[in-house]
């Protein structure tokens, strides 16, 4: 009978999942909320303070609690209620805006309060990622992984369209006043909507002794997983050429370089969630036989693209390139998720999840450090963009001799 049961279970489609499209409505909104409370916070910083070096502390400030903890993060999603934890994250988040919404009625707001709170989004990113990840194989099957990650990838994307394009239009006609309001109640909603996930009591809590002993237990098991080593390995020097140089950025340039306002900024982060939107819609329609190949080549293609884009002297041109780089980045992240999903025990798949996370980017803080001096010390950020490209596309072609990736096949 059990059997049977199991075999109803798997043709139950991803939307008829009512735990599933609660995650999906979650996300749909923390996402977006986040990402208007950023171009609200990036544009406040560059408004407020003419030195570029505190808007790279913005990033290194979030980035730092979020290494240091994000192990933490797996081991108690391992352990407790993930949508507790879910909720909790964008809960604090909220009041966090609400707090800077009070510094700025007072008109008290400074580089170094803006600063101290990325921190604190810092701290509940490193608990929310992990459980986000972690819950949504447990919602679904193996052989759903890929089309329900392309959702949920679509779904988070949709922020990168829908936060800065709102967040720049909101700064325009209300102010920052207007626009982290309406982020912390995107905020709300999100934090509501997850309450009403229900999971069984031995999915949702781990029985093991002690945190020690689950941090131990899932370094071994990802020390002795091949894949796993590969894949963080590779994660681990390509965030540092990435994420730095484009989060630090594409801000500067729009605001030094083409002499925009919020609204260009605005332009140019929703062309990145235009292009990982498209690319997430085209995965959720198609089955990749061979992930690893097409993640390969896909970090080729996306190196050369970076390196095309510290050439770029026009907003638009600018913004064109960026889509195409997000709508390829599509092509890296979903297939590196589900490799590590369909090879991790469900019992281990918050630790592996944080433990990724962690490891891929280790060297985030150092980047936004490294990208801000190098920007104080005069070197202009196309130049920075421009080497990091090329460092990009040589570390995808030597990975092209990487077996255990290429030799992935999808179940």
């Amino acid at each position: 009978m059990d059997s049977v049961v199991k075999q109803e279970e798997l043709k139950v489609p991803i939307f008829k999942n009512r735990n599933f499209v609660l995650l999906l409505i979650s996300a749909f909104f923390s996402s977006p909320g986040y990402y208007v409370y950023l171009i609200g916070a990036e544009w406040l910083m560059l408004s407020i303070n003419d030195n570029r070096f505190y808007f790279g502390m913005l990033f290194f400030a979030a980035s730092i609690p979020r290494l240091l903890l994000l192990t933490t993060g797996g081991m108690i999603a391992d352990r407790f209620n993930k949508r507790t934890i879910l909720f909790c994250s964008d809960l604090s988040r909220a009041i966090l805006i609400a707090i800077l919404l009070s510094f700025i009625w007072m008109d008290s707001i400074t580089a170094i309060h803006l600063i101290i709170l990325a921190a604190c989004f810092g701290i509940s990113d490193a608990f929310s990622y992990p459980a986000m990840n972690a819950l949504t194989p447990v919602l679904l099957k193996n052989e759903q992984l890929q089309r329900g990650n392309s959702f949920m990838q679509m779904t988070t994307q949709i922020s990168p369209i829908l936060g800065p394009a709102l967040g720049g239009t909101l700064i325009a006609l209300l102010g920052f006043k207007g626009v982290f309001t309406v982020a912390l109640l995107m905020l709300l909603i999100a934090s509501f909507a997850v309450i009403f996930i229900r999971l069984d009591e031995e999915k949702s809590v781990s029985d093991k002794p002690s945190p020690w002993e689950d941090f131990k237990e899932g370094w071994n098991y990802a020390r002795k997983n091949e894949l796993v080593v590969s894949i963080v390995v590779m994660a681990f020097f390509l965030n540092f050429f990435f994420a730095g140089p484009l989060a630090i950025g594409l801000p500067i340039m729009v605001k030094d370089v083409f002499q925009g306002d919020a609204v260009s900024l605005a332009t140019v982060q929703t062309s990145l969630g235009i292009g990982a939107l498209i690319g997430a819609i085209v995965l959720a329609s198609i089955k990749l036989k061979k992930p690893g190949i097409v993640m390969i080549g896909s970090l080729v293609f996306l190196g050369v693209i970076y390196t095309i884009t510290g050439f770029s002297s026009q907003l638009f041109i600018t913004a064109g390139l960026v889509a195409l780089m997000t709508f390829t980045t599509q092509f890296v992240n979903i297939p590196l998720i589900t490799m590590l999903q369909q090879t991790t025990e469900k019992k281990m798949l918050g630790r592996m999840m944080s433990f990724l996370m962690t490891v891929s980017t280790g060297f985030v803080p150092v980047s936004f450090v490294v990208t801000s001096t190098l920007i104080a010390f005069g070197i202009s950020i196309q130049t920075i963009i421009v080497v990091s490209g090329v460092i990009i596309t040589l570390i995808a072609i030597y990975n092209i001799r990487n077996k255990k990736i290429l030799g992935f096949k999808n179940e």
